[in-house]
């Protein structure tokens, strides 16, 4: 059995992702190899002297399907790292940018579900979306139960990694116990 090539890897990747609910996992490796195997692919094309012949244009096909597969597994993956991040769930299996972009999000959702907490309280919906002094954004260290906050909302339980935005006052008992660490507020 000979082993596959690195375009049935890449359709074998867009078949998984497209059946996993959570981003599946991409070595670094395997990014190197796409990577190396797209740029022969353009060398190919670039020495080939008659450009009209059929090796040449299989070889521009293979790059288009090959940009097209790659395309649509990033973003089949934002996909999912939006729908954990509306959730409020931590993901797997991410490249370096999708963390930090997921990061990113988990940080965003968190203001704007304080907007809504703070809109269905007040009835306000014309206030603008800002932290104010009062708040922390933290993520949890470790696995925390339910706690009821300073203002005697019942807030929880958290999973560890999970991101709140709480009332300062519960954030520091919160960080002094080593369950929580502050994360930076979002300024508009």
């Amino acid at each position: 059995m000979s082993a596959k090539t690195v375009y049935e890897e890449v359709v074998e990747a867009w078949r998984l992702e497209r059946s996993s609910e959570t981003p599946a996992r991409i070595s670094e490796d395997w990014l190197r190899r796409i990577r190396e195997y797209a740029e022969e692919l353009k060398v190919r094309l670039r020495l080939a002297v008659d450009r009209e012949s059929i090796q040449s244009k299989l070889c521009e096909r293979e790059l288009e399907v090959l940009s097209a597969l790659i395309s649509d597994i990033l973003k089949m993956r934002l996909e999912k790292i939006l729908k954990a991040a509306v959730k409020g769930e931590d993901l797997e299996n991410l490249l370096p940018i999708e963390s930090r972009l997921h990061e990113g999000l988990l940080k965003s959702v968190a203001v704007y579900r304080e907007y809504i907490e703070y809109c269905s309280e007040s009835f306000d919906l014309t206030r603008e979306l800002r932290e104010s002094g009062e708040r922390a954004v933290v993520v949890f260290l470790k696995d925390a139960p339910a706690i009821v906050d300073g203002e005697g909302v019942t807030r929880g339980p958290f999973r560890e990694g999970s991101i709140a935005t709480l009332d300062t006052k519960t954030a520091d008992l919160l960080e002094r116990g080593g369950y929580v660490r502050r994360l930076p507020l979002l300024r508009k």
